[in-house]
């Protein structure tokens, strides 16, 4: 009786190369990507002259607050270009989120209470648009424009005329939200972690890929199985817990926050998530470009601030930056098919023969 031993052959390791691997990077980190980094270190560069103030201390610990809130919600807001719409009642819900907090956060009030309350009414409300939008197809600029509207009118009524909300936030809350590393922010660290989550979500998840998938194409992702409208409406629930926290999270930190704070993010999430390369028809996005984006645009405002920038000034050129984001990366876009399209076509041509 014999026995037969079998060697398993074992494949050679594939070493790519160095042209192989820069095509890899670029792939995963195109250039869309890189230019809100590349924006925030030209920055970094150029405040150090122009206002050396904004690296003080108390700046810098401001600066990273803010940043971190605007992160989180700009993440929101993210989420919802990603599926091919775009949320204008962002400010509202926020406004909603810390005045649930200031105004039912007194003094021996359940703090954990108010600010699940906080958290969830801002889902369900986000809820509604994707409702709205997703299930009854109404258009997402009219749905939320009007729900920014609603929601802005029915503050007015709940807090009075002067639109200020009365209350303070409860001292627990600030106590966590007013810390900081060294001159960083804990309110920015909040925002780190949560941004940590969303990239793990979106890019190591089947509910991530299928967000970016249905804003891509919506017909495709339907025609391959995919539940459409569960994760568009699901999508909207996510915007809508992020922009609960970051209103807990403003409310923390400010104090006593108004109507003001939170209509701020109508247009600088947006303007974040041009500068970080989302594209608006929908698709996929980075988390770590939105979170440079809002460091950049806080730092700009800072600066500009520091310099004597009135409030209308510097919302005026947080405009400009959004346009100039936005026809930036669709110039590279038509720049990089039309160069595709000509290297295809160069090398389909014949080779004259001699």
């Amino acid at each position: 009786m014999s026995t037969s031993t079998t060697t398993a052959v074992t494949a050679p390791a594939q070493h790519k190369t160095r042209a192989q691997r820069t095509t890899d990077w670029k792939y995963r980190w195109p250039a869309r990507y890189r230019a809100s980094w590349a924006a925030l270190a030209a920055l970094l560069v150029v405040v150090v002259p122009l206002a050396p103030r904004a690296y003080s201390g108390a700046s810098v610990e401001l600066v990273s607050a803010l940043a971190g809130v605007l992160a989180i919600a700009a993440l929101g807001q993210t989420l919802i270009i990603m599926i091919g719409a775009l949320d204008l009642s962002i400010g509202a819900i926020v406004s909603v989120s810390a005045g649930m907090v200031v105004h039912y956060g007194t003094d021996g009030s359940n703090t954990v209470l108010v600010v699940l309350a906080a958290i969830v009414v801002p889902v369900l409300l986000s809820l509604v648009n994707g409702v709205l939008i997703s299930v009854l197809r109404l258009n997402p600029l009219i749905v939320t424009l009007a729900t920014f509207g609603i929601i802005t009118g029915g503050i007015r009524l709940w807090t009075g005329v002067s639109l200020s909300l009365t209350g303070r936030a409860p001292e627990s809350l600030s106590a966590i939200t007013q810390g900081a590393v060294g001159a960083i922010s804990a309110v920015f660290l909040y925002g780190l972690v949560i941004a940590v989550l969303v990239a793990l979500l979106l890019g190591k998840t089947r509910y991530g890929r299928q967000i970016a998938s249905v804003g891509s194409n919506r017909r495709a992702a339907r025609v391959l199985g995919m539940g459409v409208t569960r994760t568009e409406l699901s999508t909207f629930a996510l915007a809508g817990l992020l922009y609960g926290l970051a209103g807990v999270l403003l409310a923390g930190f400010l104090g006593t926050p108004d109507v003001q704070s939170g209509a701020v993010f109508q247009l600088t999430t947006i303007t974040v998530a041009g500068i970080a390369g989302v594209t608006f028809g929908g698709g996929p996005a980075s988390v770590a470009s939105v979170v440079s984006g809002a460091v950049f645009l806080q730092l700009l405002d800072q600066a500009l601030a520091i310099n004597g920038l009135g409030a209308g000034s510097r919302v005026m050129i947080q405009g400009f930056v959004l346009v100039i984001a936005v026809g930036a990366i669709t110039l590279g876009r038509f720049s990089a098919s039309g160069l595709s399209r000509g290297s295809r076509l160069r090398r389909r041509a014949p080779v004259p023969s001699e």
